[in-house]
């Protein structure tokens, strides 16, 4: 955030409910039974003190010198953990946060208790946090609307690994003072979808459209219609959502082989390496070949991506620029000015997957 919300007094939170400070102090300590604050006046406190974004305060640092540590949080949602890129980003932040003040704070909470898990942070005296988003804008936006109030309570809030795709969701964070740094996903999926136009496809199997009905999943519209924009038909090779997660690659292998043997399809796109890794794998079990039978290409390149057979064409996220621009966003000093959208282009490392030839050279900043 540009700048932190000054942090509610007692005499503050009395004057505005009209309530007595020891009513107050008795509901923030949990002792309401204890002086017979009735269940309403407990019930009106509490939800005065979530639209405040209050928390009550656990660090000594801060209760002692009346201002904000130099501690650094970190926080994520969601199974962040199998999104290498994501690990590698972690591992560079917190040694450049160490660098600065020595400490820092990570914490991982499920959806349901984001809210308590920000102002755990926010109690240990931290004002400064950078958000690792780890699912789709639509799901992280559900907890940011419950953590809005919480963050005005920070002097600065930086949203990592942003998908900018909906510029409403841009909209209501950067309105919050959240600076965003992420990647251009859109593009990254149009640039996929022109390589296999270009390649002669006609059709495309996407992981992230559910198979049958080519619904995307959540969050993914954008996926869906940066292959359609290009002409290309899609086909859903994405099991249903309670399918156990040791069985998807199996679904998502023997669904690409049905499209291929009833529709002709011949090109896929899989939006996660390891994913993609088995997948490759299970398909060769079964006599096809990569990229003769079928073309294939990754997202999210991971570091074993390049040894795969055939290696994999996939996308190469600016991680260590990123990482730099969030530690420069966090080092900066509050001015006012508004937060901003920092947004990064991915590389696109084109390999042998794909059934690369000289017929395809307009991609910007890509490599063999």
């Amino acid at each position: 955030m540009a700048t932190g919300s000054p942090a509610l007094t007692m005499k503050q939170m009395a004057a505005e409910l009209r309530l007595s400070r020891r009513v107050i102090s008795a509901v923030i300590n949990g002792s309401c039974d204890k002086v017979r604050i009735s269940s309403a006046t407990e019930r009106r406190v509490r939800d005065y003190l979530a639209a405040s974004g209050y928390v009550r305060s656990k660090s000594a640092l801060q209760l002692k010198r009346g201002g904000a540590s130099d501690q650094i949080g970190i926080f994520y949602c969601g199974k962040f953990v199998a999104l290498e890129y994501l690990t590698d980003a972690l591992a560079l932040l917190t040694a450049e946060i160490r660098k600065r003040c020595g400490f820092f704070e990570i914490s991982g909470v499920d959806p349901e208790h984001l809210y308590e898990g920000v102002g755990e942070i926010i109690a240990k005296g931290i004002r400064k946090l950078i958000w690792i988003h780890g699912n789709t804008p639509q799901e992280e936006y559900l907890h940011a609307e419950k953590l809005f109030p919480l963050f005005r309570q920070l002097d600065k809030v930086v949203i990592f690994k942003y998908d900018f795709l909906y510029s409403e969701l841009e909209k209501a964070y950067l309105d919050n003072g959240i600076e965003l740094v992420g990647f251009d996903s859109m593009k990254s999926y149009s640039d996929a979808a022109r390589l296999f136009r270009e390649s002669g496809h006609s059709g495309v199997a996407l992981n992230d459209i559910f198979f049958g009905s080519n619904l995307p999943l959540p969050g993914n519209d954008r996926l869906l219609d940066a292959f359609q924009n290009e002409g290309l038909r899609v086909f859903g090779v994405q099991p249903p959502l309670d399918t156990p997660p040791e069985r998807v690659p199996d679904e998502v292998a023997g669904n690409i082989l049905r499209y291929h043997r009833t529709e002709g399809v011949r090109a896929a796109f899989i939006r996660n390496d390891l994913l993609t890794a088995k997948v490759m794998m299970k398909l060769q079990a079964h006599g096809l070949r990569i990229p003769d039978d079928i073309a294939v290409a990754g997202f999210s390149a991971s570091s074993y991506s390049a040894f795969l057979q055939p290696p994999l064409t996939t996308f190469v996220h600016p991680v260590e620029a990123m990482c730099r621009r969030t530690m420069e966003l966090i080092d900066a000093p509050a001015t006012g000015v508004p937060a901003r959208r920092h947004i990064f282009e991915n590389e696109f490392v084109l390999r042998k997957s794909h059934q690369y030839g000289n017929q395809y050279q307009n991609v910007k900043g890509h490599r063999k």
